[in-house]
């Protein structure tokens, strides 16, 4: 698997945190941007209806009956006339003094509908019909001038609802605002009219500089364009439309704001579910954030602990299986190492350990056996000398008698001659074996020197050719180079006269034994290859313990492999027993030390030269030398 360093997946899990803290910050900021804008668009037609609502107000006080604007409108062209006819004379007065009375009588209505005193009294306090005029021409200034003042209040409420409108419009806050433009330009139109209706002699520009264009695009929206009109009826046509569309103004803000509340809901449902998106996101990269970090920290730390704690239990054969990629991974493959080598040292120690106690058990069993073995030997000896002589002497002195009472040798004196042989020779069978037991208890000196194993093996090879007894059993040595050791030449040739009788012992007729001489890390190596009856695991934990044999009674003494083992120790050396099962042959390595070495001392013996092998089975070819068959022992080197 590809390999993830600790430091990546740090990183790795940094930016999923970071991730969600941006993933939070950014629904957040969406959430409160609608809100804001939602508030901020709210309030803005808020302000736009309570401005619709100043101007709804400043137009409906310039509504005015038939009979005062024909009024406005007609005194405007009276009074020059009034006053030139009063000039000429009292003849030419009575002409105006109706329109006079008619000023009186609007000036008493509009008296009686502000609270103030009728114009009657004015005119009854007057001197004269001239004052009487003037008093009703700065009546009536007076009221214009108050319509005046009533118009321009409403321009300015036009002109903050404009502004709020326009505002509203550029910061996107209404879907269509077409029919409000419409209407402010209708009034914006109208009040201009109407005020250049009352003050023909002044300039009037309309309030909104957009509402020449309108017209200019739409002709219709002029009611100048829509024929010639009578100065009262235009007025009126004016005021009329000027009233109805402040009266519609609010409906088409209502209707807006509506709208305004649809688009805030929708915004807030867009939000609120970008919110729940946000938060289920945040909530999967927190849930994935914890996965990995459970899969890639705290599951490597308990793997890691787990195992710590069997190895520390002592099971050194426990592996930590992590797959993480990452420094953790290499941790544990350490960790795996590390155990593999403590239990094959544990291991080893363990294999150490017995064969030091086996061969502790081995040094205590052949020391007591020592002993035992240097009483009786010594015990034994002397009768045994002395029955074998007095045995030959016994045969000497009946030979004369025996030949002479049967000369032919056919009767008793043929059983007597066997029976007189027979003592002699267990007598001296017995007295070697107690030279044996001697020998085995003897505390030898070890006389190392540098000795030519080759030379050694050639040697007992070449005795071997005279023992009848291995006939049809090949021996192979074919040495390859020089070996030389410190050892010492008797006690190694004996070892190796062991190994080899008890290799020929073990074979069938037609087997090979292999011999094969080498120096090998700085050791001479002797290997004894043999196909015979081969060992089994129980026999291989046996094999050098002392009077251990698998042969009859009577056809080993299970020493010449327990001896073997002492002299290779003495020497510093090793030797081991090896066989892959009964049947499949057996193979001795011997190991001895290149360069001096200071000898250990043991109780030590040579192996007699027929030493039998352990395994061999009852019924096998063994005993002492039988001089009466020729050799036919094929030796190749």
């Amino acid at each position: 698997m590809p390999r993830w360093p600790i430091r990546l997946k740090l990183i790795v899990g940094l930016s999923l945190v970071v991730a969600m803290m941006m993933t939070l910050l950014t629904g957040a900021v969406v959430g409160l941007r609608a809100f804001h804008r939602s508030n901020l668009t709210l309030t803005d037609q808020l302000r736009e209806l309570g401005a619709s609502k100043d101007l709804l107000q400043a137009v409906m006080q310039l509504d005015l009956d038939d009979r005062e604007l024909e009024h406005f409108l007609s005194d405007q062209s009276e009074l020059p006339a009034v006053l030139e006819s009063e000039a000429a004379g009292p003849a030419a007065s009575g002409s105006w003094r109706w329109s006079g009375l008619l000023l009186v009588g609007l000036a008493g209505a509009e008296s009686d509908r502000l609270g103030r005193p009728p114009i009657d009294d004015q005119v009854e306090r007057t001197s004269g019909p001239f004052i009487t005029i003037l008093d009703r021409e700065a009546r009536r200034r007076e009221l214009l001038d108050r319509l005046l003042n009533r118009l321009q209040t409403a321009r300015r409420a036009l002109l903050r609802y404009y502004s709020e409108l326009e505002r509203n419009s550029l910061r996107g806050n209404r879907s269509d605002g077409r029919d409000e433009f419409t209407l402010a330009f209708l009034i914006d139109d109208d009040l201009t009219g109407v005020l250049r209706q009352l003050q023909p002699d002044l300039t009037v520009d309309h309030l909104i500089d957009r509402t020449s264009i309108y017209l200019a695009r739409h002709p219709e929206a002029n009611l100048l364009n829509a024929g010639p009109w009578e100065p009262f009826a235009l007025t009126r046509a004016r005021l009329d439309r000027l009233t109805s569309s402040a009266i519609a103004l609010p409906d088409k803000l209502h209707s807006d704001f509506f709208l305004v509340l649809e688009a805030s809901k929708r915004h807030y449902q867009s939000s609120r579910v970008l919110i729940w998106t946000v938060a289920l996101a945040v909530l999967a990269m927190l849930c994935g954030l914890t996965k990995l970090v459970h899969r890639w920290l705290f599951t490597p730390i308990r793997l890691l602990h787990r195992g710590v704690r069997h190895v520390a239990r002592g099971s050194f054969d426990y592996q930590i299986e992590l797959q993480t990629g990452d420094e953790m991974q290499a941790l544990a493959e350490a960790f795996n190492d590390m155990t593999t080598r403590l239990g094959a040292t544990y291991a080893d120690l363990e294999q150490q350990v017995a064969e030091r106690s086996r061969q502790l058990v081995r040094s205590e069993r052949l020391a007591g056996v020592g002993f035992l073995a240097a009483g009786v030997a010594h015990e034994i000896n002397n009768p045994l000398a002395s029955i074998a002589f007095c045995a030959e002497a016994l045969e000497g002195r009946l030979e004369p008698v025996l030949r002479t009472a049967d000369p032919e040798g056919t009767g008793d004196s043929r059983v007597v001659r066997d029976y007189l042989r027979m003592i002699q020779e267990e007598s001296f069978r017995c007295k070697r074996i107690t030279e044996k037991l001697l020998d085995f208890s003897r505390c030898g000196e070890i006389q190392s020197q540098r000795t030519n194993l080759v030379e050694l093996i050639e040697g007992v090879v070449e005795m071997m050719r005279h023992m009848g007894k291995y006939r049809d059993k090949t021996i192979i040595f074919q040495p390859r180079e020089a070996v030389v050791a410190f050892v010492d030449p008797q006690e190694i040739k004996q070892v190796i006269l062991n190994l080899v009788v008890n290799a020929l012992d073990s074979m069938d007729a037609g087997k090979t034994l292999r011999i094969e001489a080498r120096v090998s890390g700085g050791r001479a190596e002797l290997t004894f290859r043999d196909e015979g009856c081969g060992m089994a695991p129980e026999v291989l934990e046996n094999i050098f313990e002392p009077f251990f044999t698998r042969r009859k009674a009577g056809k080993g003494t299970g020493l010449g492999l327990s001896i073997s083992h002492r002299i290779i120790n003495q020497h510093h050396g090793e030797i081991m027993a090896m066989s892959p099962g009964e049947g499949c042959g057996s193979t001795f390595l011997v190991r001895l030390p290149t360069q001096t070495q200071t000898p250990r001392r043991d109780r030590g013996a040579a192996e007699p030269a027929r030493g039998r092998h352990p395994l061999c089975k009852p019924g096998m070819a063994t005993g002492e030398d039988d001089a009466q068959t020729s050799p036919n022992l094929s030796i190749q080197g």
